[in-house]
């Protein structure tokens, strides 16, 4: 099995936007990608290819010295397989190496397997943002950055 994790380009677009409506009651539209992916230093657009196609994503932005996490998906027959770990350790790799030292993150407070994620990275819960995701409050979490230890 070949994995790699690579910028995200357009043509990866139309494997994502099938993740993200499966994953998210409101998805983002291929216009909003579109506009994101734009190169200017401050995002930051993973995929990770499994065998030529697009397993997962991770899309954030660096704001100063902080960087927020926007979204991190897998396909369903990935998930739970280290492919959302793997993107959220090349992220914070990558914003780190920019200068980054904190990370936050908005997560629906019902998604008990993202927020377990999130805590072993060091994330903590600071604050809830009431009816963030339409009728469901979302769990505000922050976390020092600190270097990943290669083995």
């Amino acid at each position: 099995m070949s994995e790699r994790i690579v910028k995200m380009r357009p043509e990866h677009l139309p494997e994502i936007l099938s993740i993200e409506r499966s994953s998210f009651p409101d998805p983002w539209s291929e216009n909003m990608f579109r506009e994101e992916m734009k190169e200017d230093g401050r995002r930051i657009f993973l995929v990770l290819e499994s065998d030529g196609k697009v397993a997962g994503y991770a899309v954030g932005w660096v704001v100063l010295d902080e960087f927020h996490l926007g979204n991190i998906a897998v396909v369903a027959e990935k998930r739970r397989s280290g492919y959302g770990r793997r993107l959220l350790e090349e992220i914070l790799k990558q914003v780190y190496q920019l200068g980054c030292r904190m990370a936050s993150l908005e997560v629906r407070s019902s998604n008990e397997s993202a927020v377990e994620l999130y805590k072993t990275f060091g994330f903590r819960p600071i604050a809830i943002r009431k009816k963030y995701y339409q009728n469901e409050d979302a769990l505000v979490m922050m976390s020092e950055i600190v270097p990943v230890k290669s083995c």
